[in-house]
């Protein structure tokens, strides 16, 4: 049987994760929730990591205070971490950060910060790590103006809502949640040479802005979804239509 620890399991990508792997044979999941366990109390996160042959962090604050981004990374990572040493644990550890990583911004300070941390927890340890900067990810159950651009557009054009969109053309890559799940149910097999391993994991789903806006608007008018990029907006704005948020 295989004990998987999730962080974050009431989350956007958390959600999508626990629903491709409930039902699966020979796994059993364990969830960090408040207020039982609490990624900023360390004594609380003990019997969570305890006996665990994996622990997959998905718990991240997006947006809010300077130290809510700040703690909700750095100090969430390492009391985590610190729970798992603690407890002579060798779980294997999958961290989903952030192409913000390469970026100056606060969050993405952050996230470099945890991935740090991470690294020299890793070598030290000789405890399998796995790292997977995440492009800008969306789907079904995606918070507006939180989450995604994508689920504040869905959200608006279901409600009746006007958009505000910024005319750059500027094209961003987005990546499909159910992808990444696929990507994150592999990796729990994988065995590496190396204990410390992190990758970009990218999609070739290319869209400016000002493209998303017309593509779901064109869903409400009825316009059919042409490729599997499309298909999967086309699903996550349907997921809206009849949701009150």
């Amino acid at each position: 049987m295989l004990k998987i620890g999730i962080t974050g399991s009431k989350g956007f990508i958390g959600k999508h994760l626990i629903e491709a792997l409930k039902n699966k044979k020979n796994i059993k999941l364990f969830y960090c929730d408040q207020p039982d366990c609490d990624l900023l109390s360390p004594v609380s996160l003990k019997n969570f990591v305890k006996n665990k042959d994996i622990i997959i962090h998905t718990a991240a604050v997006n947006r809010g205070t300077d130290i809510e981004v700040i703690a909700g990374s750095v100090v969430a990572t390492y009391n985590l971490i610190s729970a798992i040493g603690k407890c002579g644990s060798k779980a294997k550890l999958i961290f989903l950060s952030s192409i913000q990583a390469e970026t100056e911004t606060l969050y993405g300070k952050s996230k470099k910060l945890a991935e740090i941390i991470l690294e020299d927890f890793s070598k030290r340890n000789k405890t399998p790590v796995s790292i997977f900067r995440l492009t800008n990810i969306f789907g079904e159950g995606g918070k507006p103006f939180y989450n995604s651009v994508i689920a504040t557009f869905c959200h608006q054009v279901a409600k009746g809502e006007k958009l505000n969109v910024n005319p750059d053309n500027k094209k961003f890559k987005f990546l499909y949640v159910g992808d990444l799940v696929k990507i994150i149910i592999k990796e729990l097999s994988v065995k590496r040479k190396n204990y410390f391993y992190l990758k970009t994991i990218s999609s070739s789903n290319e869209a400016a802005v000002s493209e998303l806006a017309k593509t779901i608007i064109g869903f409400k008018n009825g316009v059919k979804p042409k490729n599997k990029f499309q298909k999967d907006l086309h699903k996550t704005y349907l997921s809206y239509r009849h949701k009150s948020v």
